[in-house]
Parts: C-alpha cells; sequence; structure tokens
C-alpha cells in the first residue's frame, strides 16, 4: 500500500524548489535594475569611473542614443562618456538632466538578461529644456558575480 504521507512531503519538496526558483528569478531581476539606475546615476552624477565599472570592457559592447550614430567597442564607448562628462563640468548650468525608468520587462536567461523599459529625461542639455519619453533596450550579462551592461539602445 502507498503511504500518502510520502506524496505529501513530495509535493511540499516540489513547492518549495519552486518558490525559491522564483524567488532567486525576483532578486536578479531587482540586481539587474540596481545596476542599470547605477549606471545612469553615475552618468548623472559624472562619475566617469562608477559609470565604467557599470559596462563590459570589450570590443562587442555597443551604445547609441536618440541623438548619436552609435558607438561600437567599450574603448570608444568610454571616450564618448569622458567627453560628455568634460562637457557637463566645464558648463554645467547648460547640462542638468534627471532620468526616469519605470516599466522594466525583463527577460533572463542565465548570466544574460535582455531589458526593456520607458525612459523619461527632464532637464536642461545643451542649455536647452529638453523632455523625452523613450522606450530604451539594454543588454546585461552577469560578470564576475555583478551585472554589467553589453548593449544600450
Amino acid at each position: 500500500m502507498r503511504n500518502p504521507a510520502i506524496y505529501l512531503i513530495l509535493l511540499a519538496t516540489l513547492g518549495l524548489v519552486a518558490c525559491d526558483q522564483r524567488a532567486d528569478v525576483a532578486a536578479e531581476e531587482a540586481a539587474i535594475v540596481a545596476a542599470i539606475q547605477n549606471e545612469t546615476n553615475a552618468f548623472v552624477n559624472r562619475d566617469y569611473d562608477r559609470l565604467a565599472a557599470a559596462w563590459v570592457h570589450e570590443p562587442y559592447v555597443g551604445h547609441a542614443t536618440i541623438d548619436s550614430a552609435g558607438k561600437v567597442g567599450w574603448d570608444s564607448i568610454g571616450v564618448a562618456f569622458k567627453n560628455a562628462h568634460e562637457l557637463m563640468n566645464k558648463e554645467p548650468e547648460k547640462y542638468r538632466i534627471e532620468f526616469t525608468h519605470s516599466n522594466f520587462e525583463i527577460s533572463l536567461n542565465g548570466n544574460a538578461a535582455f531589458v526593456i523599459h520607458n525612459e523619461h529625461t527632464e532637464g536642461i542639455w545643451a542649455g536647452e529644456e529638453s523632455s523625452n519619453d523613450i522606450k530604451v533596450v539594454k543588454h546585461l550579462i552577469k560578470k564576475d558575480g555583478e551585472w554589467k551592461l553589453v548593449a544600450v539602445f
């Protein structure tokens, strides 16, 4: 005769494993959002070292914005960020911008994540009032235990 207690224990164990996996996904998604916000804050605060630490430094990374043709490779992306920060520091009154991210859709596959989210910018850019609402696509990988950007479009 079969023991129903064994089935109950098996069912409870499977339930705990499923809950644990959902918790892991939620924790990874929270870490991904935090990595994205950290990179944005580093840009706004003109903190190049923190900004650079948020990116993978390889020739295959890419970055494009609504007002640029895009850059490929960390070397060219890093130079573009340095140039932007130099300009922002030279004339800080002309570069005061705030970013708000929302509506994150995250597809997680092991150590890779594909993210789409809304981005609202508000403030002054190049001395002009600026307000934009766009969808941003980002690809991140988990490298050495940390989520880092590979592509932003």
